[in-house]
């Protein structure tokens, strides 16, 4: 198996000057914390809206078209954005980048409250959409920077559990404001918080510890005659085979995840005729299933450094769960548990699935990396919704849970052929060396 990619590559972090174990431990402990809270924001802002739609619609008198242009503004062009970003990320430091996205993203959502037309609404998505894409190119290059190795399976599956909590806070949350007062004090009521948020951030920014560039190797040689190469960076990396594979992985599995949280209600009740009270106890359980994944895999992932084998047995559970109710006529709770168990598995994939991406990444790079795979998993999920309802538009609802696990199938591939190609490179150099 290939080192590179069944352990995380990044080397236990030396104390700095005049630092404990207890110190850093606790500037860890900070740091995760700190950056796990900008994360639950962005996938909360990223819910906020769809709640209101009732609400803007009547507002503004928009069609649901247009509100759906907003969020598209938001998600879509957030999510292409991450790659940009990636390279400013690593070229004037995490740190900045996150403080400065997070802190426009807080903005723009607060001013939606105060807004009296819809395209600024458009224009303030738009804005909030490019400060949401700072999220995962600097998150993950200011854990890889400020977490130990031992601890960064962990670190990562904290950090992905705080944004699907978010998530699944914001409907709630944001809808009872509303209710409790309106839809405009209920934005600038979370924009408030996010600002908090931020004011800790910046307050406790010392924390925030990037990665050390790696230093250039000269092109003769080492200490010891061998030959040695300077690591690839920038874009020759990006375009490196295994990063591209990566890139695909990412949008198979989104096109998978999306399609699943979009459509297994409507899937479920037009195949087996289920209550709409029985569907989405489905999704209900999916969702939760997903963070239990998440939470479990980041447990195992540090104390079990053979990730490929985790995020492979992840997906095949993912694949044979989400396929069944294709084929199986069984009762609702049944169908509940299996749709808990194919969440169990997407959940499971992802903190290994980060520490397989961590490991290819030369030290400096994180975030140029990161940034561009998560581009493709914006590209998957934007584009889940358009071929799933296809589906169910001409009377194919099976299709919908064929074409999950066709997809988490095709990311299992997309993902051992990372391995094999690691594999392939490393037995390559050692030959040469020999």
């Amino acid at each position: 198996m290939s080192e590179a990619i069944e352990t995380a590559a990044s080397p236990s972090l030396p104390l700095r000057g005049g630092e404990t174990a207890g110190k850093a431990g606790k500037e860890e402990k900070w740091a995760l914390g700190l950056i796990s809270s900008g994360h639950f924001l962005s996938h909360f802002y990223g819910l906020t809206l769809p709640p209101l739609f009732l609400f803007l619609k009547l507002e503004f008198d928009v069609s649901y078209t247009e509100l759906g242009l907003i969020m598209t503004a938001y998600g879509l062009l957030g999510g292409v954005a991450q790659a940009p970003v990636g390279f400013l990320v690593d070229r004037v430091g995490p740190r900045r980048v996150l403080l400065a996205g997070l802190g426009l993203n807080v903005c723009a959502v607060l001013l939606m409250g105060f807004a009296e037309a819809y395209w600024i609404l458009l224009v303030l998505a738009v804005f909030a959409g490019l400060g949401n894409s700072v999220f995962h190119p600097a998150d993950y290059a200011i854990l890889s920077g400020s977490v130990r190795s031992k601890r960064l399976g962990r670190a990562f599956s904290i950090h992905t559990f705080s944004g699907f909590l978010g998530g699944a806070c914001a409907p709630v949350a944001i809808l009872i404001l509303a209710q409790w007062s309106n839809w405009r004090a209920a934005l600038i009521f979370v924009g408030i918080a996010g600002l908090a948020v931020w004011l800790v951030l910046a307050l406790r920014r010392e924390v925030l510890k990037g990665e050390q560039p790696a230093k250039p190797l000269e092109a003769h040689g080492n200490s010891t005659g061998d030959v040695v190469s300077a690591p690839q960076s920038g874009l020759r990396l990006l375009l490196t085979a295994p990063v591209l594979l990566f890139l695909a992985f990412f949008v198979f599995y989104g096109m998978c995840s999306g399609g699943l949280i979009a459509f297994t209600v409507t899937g479920l009740i037009n195949l087996h005729g289920l209550s709409l009270g029985d569907a989405n106890a489905a999704l209900t359980g999916h969702l939760f299933g997903v963070v239990g994944g998440i939470l479990l895999a980041g447990i195992v992932a540090d104390r079990y450094p053979r990730h490929l084998l985790i995020v492979g047995g992840a997906l095949l559970l993912t694949a044979a769960a989400a396929v069944l109710p294709a084929f199986l006529s069984v009762p609702g709770p049944v169908l509940i548990a299996i749709m808990v168990l194919a969440g169990l598995g997407l959940g499971a994939v992802l903190p290994p699935r980060d520490l397989m991406v961590r490991a290819l990444i030369p030290p400096g790079q994180t975030g140029k990396v990161f940034g561009f795979v998560f581009v493709g998993f914006s590209i998957g999920v934007s584009a889940a919704p358009l071929l799933f309802g296809w589906f169910l538009d001409t009377n194919q609802p099976a299709l919908v849970f064929v074409f999950a696990a066709l997809f988490a199938a095709l990311a299992l591939i997309a993902i051992a052929g990372v391995h094999w190609l690691t594999t392939c490179r490393e037995s390559s150099n050692t030959t040469g060396t020999v």
